[in-house]
């Protein structure tokens, strides 16, 4: 049983396509613009209920998206369901297309499928009440496929007004109806697409102009004690004791220190983000890694006390050494600059399977649960302090990604703090992948 040819009379039907053309590009939200096909397909074709199940991408999942005429709770049920792409084209068979795309499933045929959705109670054996009548059971669809042959979606309609047949002619003129469902899901497409490249751009010029912003607050600090310094040289040269002279010197020393540090840090953190950071990756001593780590602390923070827990034998570590000595100084750094100097901070490792855990611990003003996700970005800020946690933390983060790792932290408010991190244990597999390999070696 085909559909008849007479064809559809709407002198009008060119302006209604025009207009909802319109519609579909104003409209600022995808499902937006597929309710409008649905309500004008329906009024000007005459159909009580019709389907539309699309998706946001060629090669995303197909998703009910419009129910136009079904009851309030098919709707609240059905809507938004996965319909997979594989069910669609094993339902549809090429012997039912009846024009490219357009499909007619007669009643007769008892074809089943368990995702269409059916409200009235009609066999499919009932009799046909004349050969171009509609029957409770036909089906109807439209599949809108992209130009690689990639279905899009369909449009599925029932429940014709006049009770006929849908005619040839006026399938033809459906489907430039049913094709503005491929327009509206450009549309959006393209218009979130542009949602979000201003986004992105508005997102990256805040984070130079922030990354700007707290550089400068890093280095103002040791540029002006270097400045300080030196006018007092400069005006003192006969005045100043020696033991003055010399805190002036230590003083410039550590701060230009400070300054490279800060500019080291900055070049680094360009080679991470810009995938150029190459880790000599091998099996290393952990025992070495650690004295030399609190060697370093020991030095540049002599009123801190610092204590090692460890066994008596560690396992050597998969990693770059100098890479994970960074990482130790950094968090020893850190402990000390907010530890309570009446407490000890500990350097803890234990191994945790396949992995060392390296703990560092410390007793101070603690870190708000809020602030721990600010701990490991670039230069954030913890609650309203005007002092940026800096670029330490986000390298050192990296870094342990960058080998295999886990790090982060665990805090109380007034209590002890712990910065932790894991490496792989050399004498386990590990994953190196994302590491040149021409610097990765097991010794």
């Amino acid at each position: 049983m085909k559909p008849s040819a007479a064809p559809v009379d709407e002198p009008s039907l060119l302006e209604r396509l025009l207009a909802l053309t319109h519609v579909v590009l104003q409209a600022p939200e995808l499902d937006d613009a597929l309710e409008a096909i649905a309500r004008i397909v329906a009024e000007v074709f005459g159909f009580r209920y019709l389907t539309i199940v699309a998706a946001d991408l060629p090669s995303g999942e197909l998703h009910r998206r419009v129910l136009f005429g079904w009851p309030a709770e098919i709707v609240a049920q059905r809507l938004g369901e996965h319909v997979p792409r594989e069910a669609i084209i094993a339902f549809l068979a090429p012997e039912f297309e009846t024009l490219p795309h357009c499909f007619y499933i007669p009643a007769e045929h008892n074809v089943f499928w368990e995702r269409s959705i059916y409200t009235g109670d009609l066999p499919h054996d009932a009799p046909r009440s004349d050969p171009q009548a509609w029957h409770e059971r036909d089906t109807l669809a439209f599949v809108l496929p992209d130009p690689d042959g990639r279905m899009l979606g369909y449009l599925s309609l029932d429940g014709p007004l006049d009770g006929r047949i849908p005619s040839i002619a006026t399938l033809r003129r459906m489907q430039l109806f049913v094709s503005l469902i491929g327009l509206a899901l450009a549309n959006a497409r393209a218009h979130h697409a542009e949602v979000e490249r201003r986004q992105f751009i508005e997102h990256d010029a805040q984070r130079q102009s922030e990354f700007f912003t707290m550089v400068s607050h890093e280095v103002r600090s040791p540029l002006a004690a270097i400045r300080g310094a030196a006018a007092l040289l400069q005006g003192g040269d006969d005045t100043l004791l020696a033991e003055r002279r010399a805190e002036i010197l230590t003083l410039l020393a550590s701060s230009a220190e400070r300054l490279s540090r800060i500019f080291d840090d900055i070049l680094l953190l360009s080679r991470v983000e810009g995938g150029g950071l190459q880790l000599h990756v091998r099996a290393v001593d952990t025992d070495a890694i650690i004295a030399e780590s609190l060697g370093r602390a020991r030095s540049e923070h002599p009123e801190c006390r610092f204590e090692r827990h460890t066994p008596e034998t560690l396992p050597r570590v998969r990693a770059d050494a100098g890479r994970v000595v960074q990482i130790l100084c950094n968090l020893l750094s850190n402990a000390a600059k907010y530890s309570d100097p009446q407490t000890p901070i500990v350097l803890e490792v234990t191994r945790e399977g396949d992995e060392l855990q390296f703990r560092l611990s410390n007793q101070g003003p603690g870190i708000a649960p809020e602030d721990r996700a600010k701990l490991f970005t670039r230069f954030g800020r913890l609650g309203d302090k005007d002092d940026a946690v800096g670029l330490g933390l986000y390298i050192s983060s990296q870094l342990v990604a960058l080998m295999h790792g886990r790090i982060d932290c665990e805090s109380l408010p007034n209590g002890q703090t712990t910065f932790w991190f894991t490496l792989g244990c050399a004498d386990m597999p590990c994953d190196v992948s994302g590491i040149d390999a021409s610097l990765v070696g097991l010794k």
